[in-house]
């Protein structure tokens, strides 16, 4: 097996998960409805990438942010982290 691979393996995780199914699921719920910056899409690969590192907390996934290219996020406060975790 090669180590140099088009795929990343945050990418590989986003495989099996249904992304139109997902993307009607989240207009069902209104999920997205009153939200700007942080929508389900990017909260989820958040998470994921959260997971992944396994970051400590969220003031320590709010600053891997700034690294991390897959969420499409320039930056997320702690503050909308906990509250899009809450809801």
């Amino acid at each position: 097996m090669d180590k140099i691979t088009r795929r990343t393996s945050f990418g590989q995780w986003f495989l099996p998960i249904n992304l139109q199914l997902f993307e009607e699921n989240v207009k069902t719920m209104k999920l997205d409805a009153y939200t700007k910056k942080l929508t389900t899409d990017s909260f989820l690969k958040l998470l994921l990438f959260g997971h992944l590192h396994e970051t400590e907390s969220l003031h320590a996934l709010s600053d891997f942010l700034l690294l991390q290219e897959g969420t499409n996020l320039d930056s997320i406060s702690v503050s909308q982290l906990s509250r899009r975790l809450n809801t």
